[in-house]
């Protein structure tokens, strides 16, 4: 299971710097009203991360 949150925190932070990338070069790539996408999509990469933390605070642990 602990693999999984990292998976969701490296997908967390792949959406982020998508964000960012479409923030700073995403006026050829999506018109020129690009910030408003590019902060939602940021948005959701920092809701992302934090599902991922989420998870991992409340995870059990399991005793050998």
């Amino acid at each position: 299971m602990k693999n999984w949150k990292n998976i969701i925190r490296i997908l967390g932070i792949a959406t982020c710097l998508t964000g960012a990338f479409l923030m700073a070069f995403g006026e050829p790539i999506v018109g020129v009203n690009h910030t408003g996408i590019a902060t939602i999509i940021g948005i959701t990469g920092i809701g992302i991360i934090t599902t991922a933390n989420k998870t991992s605070f409340s995870g059990k642990t399991e005793e050998k």
